[in-house]
Order: C-alpha cells, then structure tokens, then sequence
C-alpha cells in the first residue's frame, strides 16, 4: 500500500502518514456512498438535525485538537487556526443544524395567469457529493460544503488536500466519532489522480476549490457525464480606499488582510487602490503596520508559513516582475532563510500598474501591491479589470457611498470597512464569477446547491377545473380573437 506523508511547514519535518486511495477503489467506495445516501435521504430533518448537532459537539469538545492539527499541517498559529478556521466551522455547523429545515421547506409559487392551479416547488437531495477543498483552510473549506450536504440529506466522499492529509483524516474521525452512519462521509486520500478518478466517478455532484487551472479540468471531466459542479478558484482581491477613509483603519486593515495565514487566503488583500487624496498617510500608515508582523519568528507577530513549497516560485516571480518593470519594494520581498520552515517576509509594493503579475495573477502570498488613483471612478475601474471576481472591500466614512461603489464591484461578495469577514458568516453565500468560479456555498443558496428542485401544479377544485380545461384543452373551440382579448385583459398594466 502507497502511502502519503504531511510535512509541517515550519519545520519541514514528518509529521505522518496515511494510506492512499487507488484509483480503481473509486467505484466500490462510490456504491458505498450511494447506499448511505438511499438511507439518509429517507430520514427527515429531525433526525439529521440530531446528528448535526452531536458533530457540532464533537467538534467544541476538541478545539485544541483541530487547532492543533492545523498548526502542525499548515502552519498557522494556533489562535490563527481557531479564528480563521476552528471557530468558523462550529458557527456552520450550528447554523444548519438550526436552520436545514425552514430553508428547505416547499416553496409556493404564484400561478398567474392560471389562478385555478395551485403550484409549489420541493428541494430533493442530488445524492452523492465529491468534496475536494483546498489545503489553506482545510477544516472551514471542507465542512462549508460537507455540512450543508449532509444537511441536505446526501452522502459525502472527501479527498482532502495531498498537503494536509491528517487533517481531512481527523474530521472523518470526528464525523463517526458524533456517530454519523457508516459511509455517508467517507475520506479518501491521495493527489491528482485520486481526485481525477473521484470526479469522474458515478457521482451527482463536484464541489472544488483551488486553482482556475485545475478547476477547468475538472469542469471538463464532469460535462462530460454531465455532473454538475460547484467551483471556487481563487481571487485577486481589490480593496478600494477613498478619500474620505480612516486611514489609520484601512491601513491596518490591508496588511492584516493580505498577510493573515501568510496572505493563503482566496479573499486575501492583494492589490490596492488609494486614492491621492490620502495615499501618502495610507502608505506610512501601512509602513508602520507592516513592521509589526513577522514570518517565521514563531512568536505573536507570525504570520505563518508557506504551505506549498512550489509557491515560492510565483511569488518570487511576481515580485521580481514588479521590480523589473519600475514597482518600489517598500518592505519584504524575499524568502526567510533563517528557518528550516518556508516563509515568505511580509512585502509591499508601491508604484506598481497593471502590466505586472503582481497586479493581475493571483499572488496567494503575504504581497500587497498599492497603486495610487486620481479618483473613485478609476479606482472603481482598475478593481474590474481582472479575469478574477471572488471578494473586494471598500474604505470609507460615508456608508451610503462605500456601498454604492461596493454594488459597482464585479465580485461575488464585498465587504465595508472590513476584509474577508464574509466568509465567516454562514447565512451569506460565497462565491464568485469570471475566472474565480460559479456556484456558491453557505447561506440558503449553499445548502440548495445540494438539491434539485421538483416542480408541482394542482387543481385548486377539481369541479370548477374541469369546466375551464375545456377551453385550454381545445382553445380552437373559442377562436383567436378570444384568446387575443383574454391576453389583453390580464397583461394590459
């Protein structure tokens, strides 16, 4: 049996291993899957609902473990992972165990023109799910697509990330520990050609996270069995700063926003557009908050490290980019040598536009690159213009306007003097357009992403609809110039 190791990237020490998943197992593991799925779907809301809320205890009985875990495969601090990652799953958990029921109650419709039909739309369960979430938040990213499924009354089959194994492994040991039946969540593991065989199983539906690149793959394994798909890759996240901001507020907030979890994040503050106005106490502002974090110190001010090696390349690459074609290193702007982890400094970049990586690829990086702007509409402007469209902020003291520009963004979410804070709320959706995906999770779109919907219509009196299907029925009987009248008669105002 092959195995896959976890390495902590602090250290780059061996954390563990677990047995990979074969592809030629898939098929076998997915019939499992779908006998689960045939008794879980017939239980009602009550019943998941109990279950639910055993895992939301499972999982507060073992915080420290999951934080742990988290800081041991990814890297974070431990307060890191309780806040970013932890925390946010539990308030997931509680949310639908609570909420599953009214979300997904039949929905009536009006029937106008033909007011003697009743009519109402039911939410049915897909069936099996295929969740692969991405190694940067590896218990938020999972249970936000796994809860709500369950919830939805699927079964689900997980392959986490090939860089955090054991923590994918813990949370399918927390599911059976809350006592979820026997193969409704089961965890694969392995790389690519375990998830490729995943998704090109007899599943009803993908959800993904990760890079454009690897989600258009999938896209195309999928349509060809027709299986729909959820997918969320990545953003170049805008933070737009006007004239009228706390700058003392917004600064802050953009290093904290591009250097949380060493800037892994795929809301993370990439690029922002300061206007003027403001730009040089933002920029000094920023200078001083960005002195106050560190990478690889292992102490308060630690931002984290980097969790896949090979993105060291790119962010290596598009600094230099930048530097090459006339960008200001401000701070950072290097590797951390003095550790046997894999940190990347804190670094900010000024006179930077948008002939450079840094200001239209996704950086996945503790790098922030600030452009000054004349004004909102041209900030408004250089936000937009990205092939990516996941999450964007706006800075100002004058709400109305903040979210008036903030409706202009062409993003999924965008959030008001604040950043990322939206994928910490359960009842909102998340996701994203152009290249950063489609399909959305949380809130009451996320858990209807797991069902279909079946349509109904019924008589209201079945006396008085047998009298006017005689006219439907045979609309010739009453002639053209009838019908024409009755058109006129209901859709003249």
């Amino acid at each position: 049996m092959e195995k896959l190791d976890s390495f902590n990237p602090r250290t780059g020490g061996l954390i563990g291993s677990v047995v990979t998943t074969e592809p030629e197992e898939i098929p076998g593991i997915v019939e499992q899957s779908r006998a689960a799925f045939n008794r879980w779907s017939a239980t009602g809301h009550e019943e998941r609902r109990r279950h639910l809320k055993a895992f939301k205890r499972v999982l507060l009985d073992n915080m420290d473990r999951l934080a742990e875990m988290l800081h041991e495969e990814t890297g974070k601090d431990r307060a890191d992972a309780c806040v970013g990652d932890v925390n946010p799953a539990i308030s997931l958990v509680d949310y639908y165990s609570r909420k599953a029921e009214k979300l997904l109650q039949p929905r009536r419709a009006a029937t106008r023109p033909m007011i003697m039909t009743r009519g109402w739309t039911e939410y049915h369960p897909r069936g099996v799910v295929a969740v692969i979430p991405a190694y940067n938040f590896p218990l938020l990213l999972t249970l936000v697509s796994v809860v709500p499924a369950l919830a939805a009354g699927c079964s689900v089959i997980l392959k986490p990330s090939e860089l955090t194994p054991l923590t994918g492994q813990l949370i399918g040991d927390l599911f059976h520990e809350a006592g979820i039946p026997a193969d409704l969540v089961q965890v694969i593991q392995g790389g690519a050609a375990t998830g490729a065989a995943l998704v090109g199983a007899d599943v009803d539906l993908v959800v993904f996270t990760g890079s454009p690149g690897t989600g258009r793959k999938v896209a195309q394994e999928a349509v060809g069995k027709l299986t729909p798909t959820i997918l969320e890759l990545g953003g170049k996240d805008a933070m737009i700063v006007l004239e009228d901001a706390d700058v003392i507020h917004a600064a802050r907030g953009a290093v904290w926003g591009s250097t949380l979890n060493a800037g892994q994040v795929c809301i993370s503050v990439e690029r922002v557009y300061v206007v003027e106005a403001v730009a040089q106490p933002f920029l000094e502002e920023m200078e001083r908050a960005m002195d106050e974090v560190t990478a690889g110190t292992n102490d308060r001010r630690d931002i984290g490290a980097i969790i896949d090696p090979q993105q060291m390349e790119i962010l290596n690459s598009h600094v230099a980019d930048a530097l090459s074609k006339g960008a200001t290193l401000r701070r950072g702007g290097h590797e951390v040598t003095s550790t046997s982890g894999s940190f990347y400094a804190p670094t900010m970049l000024t006179d930077v536009d948008h002939s450079m990586k840094v200001m239209t690829e996704e950086t996945f990086g503790p790098v922030v690159a600030v452009m000054q702007v004349p004004d909102e509409e041209t900030a408004i402007h250089l936000a937009n213009d990205s092939r990516y469209g996941l999450h964007g902020s706006v800075w100002s003291k004058d709400k109305r306007r903040a979210a008036a520009v903030a409706s202009r963004l062409h993003t999924g979410t965008v959030a008001i003097n604040d950043h990322m804070i939206n994928l910490y709320v359960p009842a909102l959706p998340f996701g994203g357009v152009k290249d950063s995906g489609y399909g959305v999770e949380a809130g009451p779109e996320g858990i209807r992403s797991f069902c279909y919907t079946q349509s109904f219509t019924s008589p209201r009196w079945m006396s008085t609809s047998r009298l006017l299907l005689g006219g439907r029925w045979n609309p010739r009987r009453f002639g053209p110039r009838y019908w024409r009248n009755f058109a006129r008669l209901l859709y003249r105002w």
